[in-house]
Order: structure tokens, then sequence, then C-alpha cells
């Protein structure tokens, strides 16, 4: 799943990263305000090359360090952005492209022109997004869904993006527990769960966090809406799309982190 020359990238961003983010308290102080932005960049780096790549396959040690870069939350430019935007309502983005060549960028990351159908929007909502981190690897079916996925959120597609955030959580809990042995595969005698997601979320309920599981849950039920609704149409936010996808990968991460072989207890 992983290039080990990419890896080694990867690893060299977040370490720059960490070096300017441990440096702002100090710098700030001394009056160097010019340490966040710095620190923002390196930052972006990091998400512009998860955005760029498939899930990744890494140790619980970096796993951890991506999730929080992905996430924005845990190191000192997250609390100095937040208190900034608490006291005086400033909110900063860490993951806007607006100082970026929009055409330059599209053409490097999509095929053909597509200059008239998307807005600048269309790379900070990559940035957001990042990619999977997990400790095993994920089968290609589930890849599809979630390459998908990434794509109608970044493209602005907030219905099929959640659609998409159903198929990946219903295709990543029936690996999980085919990886168990928790399914039947013979073709005679075909498991109900293949058919059934209420009946699939039931079986994979005792191997996860019950929040997870609750806003799994909730994910399916806003798909299963935009599915099936017919008296009215249902429209899905910006916000509501990007959670659904936390959501998403909140349980697929933790399904896929190597700690899903016990039973969770409540």
């Amino acid at each position: 799943m992983n290039n080990n020359d990419e890896l080694k990238h990867l690893v060299a961003l977040v370490s720059e990263f960490e070096k300017l983010d441990a440096l702002i308290i100090a710098g700030v102080k001394s009056g160097n305000l010019e340490i966040i932005q710095q620190t923002l960049e390196a930052k972006k780096k990091v998400k512009r090359f998860l955005s760029e790549c498939k899930p990744l396959k890494v140790d619980r040690s970096l796993g951890l360090k991506l999730k929080k870069i992905r996430d924005n939350y845990g190191y000192t430019v997250d609390h100095v952005l937040e208190s900034l935007a608490k006291n005086t309502g400033i909110t900063l983005s860490q993951e806007s492209e607006e100082d970026m060549d929009f055409a330059d960028l599209l053409e490097k990351a999509f095929t053909g022109d597509i200059s008239g159908y998307v807005d600048r929007g269309v790379f900070t909502r990559r940035n957001q997004i990042g990619t999977l981190i997990v400790n095993e690897s994920i089968p290609d079916h589930i890849l599809h869904h979630y390459q998908n996925l990434r794509e109608c959120y970044a493209l602005g597609l907030f219905e099929a993006t959640v659609i998409y955030c159903r198929a990946v959580i219903e295709t990543g809990c029936f690996e999980a527990l085919r990886r168990k042995g928790k399914v039947k595969l013979e073709l005679r005698d075909r498991d109900i769960r293949e058919y059934s997601l209420k009946a699939l979320m039931n079986s994979i309920k005792p191997f996860v966090y019950r929040d997870n599981w609750d806003s799994a849950d909730r994910v399916i039920k806003k798909a299963d809406d935009v599915l099936h609704s017919k008296r009215k149409k249902i429209r899905v936010t910006q916000d509501e799309a990007y959670d659904a996808i936390k959501d998403t990968f909140a349980i697929v991460e933790e399904l896929f982190s190597g700690g899903h072989k016990e039973i969770r207890k409540r």
C-alpha cells in the first residue's frame, strides 16, 4: 500500500511541521508571529500529501500523528487557532488553497478541463479529507468506494458523498467480519449479512466502540434518506457531508487498526 520513498518523504514533512509547531509559543512571546504562518504552511504540505495518496498503512505512532494533523487537533497551532477564533471571531482555514494557481492545480489533479464545473474550494475539500490511516491492508473494492467518496466531496457532490460513506462502512464492516471468520463465504450458503446492512451492523457492534457505531449508524440513515426519499428532495450540506466522512473514517480506521481482535468492553 505504501511506497518506501513516499513514506520517508511523508515522515520528513511531519518532522518539519512538528519542529515548527514546537517553536510557536516561544516565537509568539518574542513577537515572531510569522512562526504561525510558517507552521501552517508546513502542516498544509502534509495535508496535500495525504489528499493525494491512497489509505496509508503505517505504525501506530505515525498513524496518530497523521490523524491529528488531518483532523486538526492536539498540536500547538490547533490550540492557537482555536483560541484566536474564540476571542476574535477570526477563523483561519488550515486547508485553504486560495493562494495557489487554480488552473495549475486543476491540471495536476484532474484529467480534462473541468474548470467550469468546480469552485476553488475543491482543493480545500481535498485537503480536509486527507486519507484513511490504518495498520492493516484494505482490499481494492473498499478502496474503490473510498476514492469515489473523496472525489465526490472534493467536487462538491455532497449527497453522493454520503452515499459512498455508506458503501465504505458496509464493505469495511463485512471485510472485518470476514477476517475474523464470522461470515459464511460458501456460494451455496451465502451469508444474510451480504444483503442486510442492519444485520451486518448488529454483528459488528460488539467489536467497535459504541460512539463509533452510533455515528456510523447515523451516516447510514442519512444515506438511506438520500437514496429512498419519495416525498421530498433531501439536501446534504458540506458540513453534514464532512461530518459523515469523519464518522466513516472513525469506524473503518478502528476496524483496520489491528485492534479489533477482541470484543470491546462497554
